[in-house]
């Protein structure tokens, strides 16, 4: 791999490492094929797309490696730099895999690192340059919305209290760091599981909390098979 990650880049972090065990598929949800081709390469696309990212790392389970190499050879998203690494047992495991990536090829500290789900296939060039955007003036950036639910919260199946919505946002991916913060994180911190995402580490483990980027609501998460139906009938209608 010839690139030189002594330079200043901003590096995105697509993690495929989840098995999609919800959707009761023996192939992970980012391998299944949505509108004629694979469900990770809408956001991979993204990513491919946008000026603003030099670099992708793409976390995979570990037997998918070969296979994630060779769809992305039938594509022009090869042209990009990138690699292609094993993830962990959790998301954030995997993340850490990445971020152990970029320390042993001696990154440049003041680069950027976008994290984003693949089964988030909506991702657009728009959202990671805000995300890029932010970061780069204070560290941390998280893509959110706003909440529009009424929210409460719950005792023994009865409702308790009401939350005040209008301090309350969905959290979405890409969340972006710069790589000293989230080296420095994933240093302090050893009991990932707790985490379910890096803007709670990153406030957890340094104390650094995130700037708001906003997203979007058609960036939501393919949880079930009714999303995977959602998703495609809105490709079949662009």
């Amino acid at each position: 791999m010839v690139f030189n990650f002594s330079a200043t880049h901003n590096y995105a972090v697509l993690l495929m490492g989840g098995k999609g065990i919800r959707l009761g598929n023996i192939t992970p949800k980012q391998y299944v094929k949505v509108a004629g081709q694979e469900l990770f390469l809408y956001s991979a696309k993204a990513l491919y797309e946008s000026k603003s990212i030099d670099f992708i790392i793409y976390v995979v389970p570990a037997e998918y490696k070969g296979k994630t190499e060779n769809i992305l050879c039938k594509t022009p998203l090869e042209s990009k730099p990138h690699v292609i690494i094993e993830g962990g047992e959790t998301r954030e495991h995997s993340c850490k895999n990445a971020i152990w990536f970029l320390k042993e090829h001696r990154v440049n500290p003041h680069s950027l690192v976008l994290i984003h789900d693949a089964d988030r296939p909506n991702l657009t060039t728009d959202i990671i340059s805000r995300n890029i955007f932010e970061a780069s003036k204070t560290q941390a950036a998280v893509t959110a919305i706003k909440a529009e639910d009424s929210i409460s919260l719950t005792k023994d199946g009865i409702i308790d209290s009401y939350l005040d919505r209008s301090s309350l946002v969905r959290l979405q991916t890409p969340q972006t760091f710069s790589y000293a913060l989230l080296y420095s994180s994933f240093l302090r911190e050893e009991d990932l599981s707790k985490f379910t995402d890096e803007g709670s580490l990153v406030a957890k483990a340094t104390g650094t909390k995130a700037t708001i980027v906003n997203g979007e609501a058609s960036n939501y998460k393919i949880t079930t098979e009714n999303d995977i139906k959602i998703f495609e009938q809105s490709r079949k209608n662009k």
